[in-house]
């Protein structure tokens, strides 16, 4: 293919503004859920896209989960596969930056870098005071406790059952991460254009 837009099935946090009973029914957990099949459809992409074409991986989630952690371990995934086969440090597959001359006007904002991820925790204390325990925040509610953790061994210290989860959804996990220019993502934002909250990425196959 020259070209291949990956639109994948996500949490759709980005659509509440149109779509009342998004907010009522999200869960951390199905962002950290579909982060996996979410990685392995662009890591596919990137494997049909020709050489010289560009793979779109597009979400309507604002969650770093589910887009800059999805970019960035399929980046590492395609490239390290690679790695061993030639010599040339060209990377198999890498960000490139959103065409200025593309929709003039068109407000975005950079990818970030950093995140936290989220586990929700039924049953969790109704007091609605914030508290800061290690890395990990807890903010409490009416429907139980919210617990952000920046690595994968905070979120075991904190006793969070990782069985399932993938290391993949912290930013940790990808080597040289800087080299990645994970601000080359676009993010949109709801209040720039009066529309859906968006996550767009333009990925490039080399070779």
């Amino acid at each position: 293919f020259d070209a291949i837009i990956a639109d994948v099935p996500c949490s759709g946090d980005g659509t509440i503004r149109k779509d009342r009973h998004i907010l009522p029914m999200w869960t951390p957990a199905t962002g950290n859920t579909l982060h996996g099949l979410q990685a392995r459809i662009l890591v596919r992409a990137l494997e049909l896209v020709k050489v010289g074409g560009v793979v779109c991986y597009s979400t309507c989630s604002l969650n770093p989960v589910e887009d800059e952690a999805v970019v960035a371990a399929a980046l590492q995934k395609v490239n390290r596969s690679r790695k061993e086969e030639k010599s040339d440090d060209t990377p198999v597959a890498e960000l490139v930056n959103w065409p200025e001359a593309l929709l003039p006007g068109f407000k975005r904002r950079p990818g970030v870098e950093n995140w936290r991820v989220a586990f929700y925790e039924q049953g969790g204390s109704n007091d609605e005071s914030d508290e800061d325990e290690g890395d990990g925040m807890n903010t409490n509610g009416d429907f139980g406790n919210l617990q952000y953790h920046r690595t994968y061994e905070d979120a075991m210290m904190a006793g969070i059952d990782c069985n399932n989860v993938e290391r993949s959804l912290w930013p940790d996990f990808v080597e040289n991460k800087s080299s990645l220019c994970l601000k080359r993502c676009s993010r949109l934002w709801p209040q720039d254009q009066d529309t859906g909250g968006f996550f767009v990425s333009l990925i490039r196959k080399n070779r």
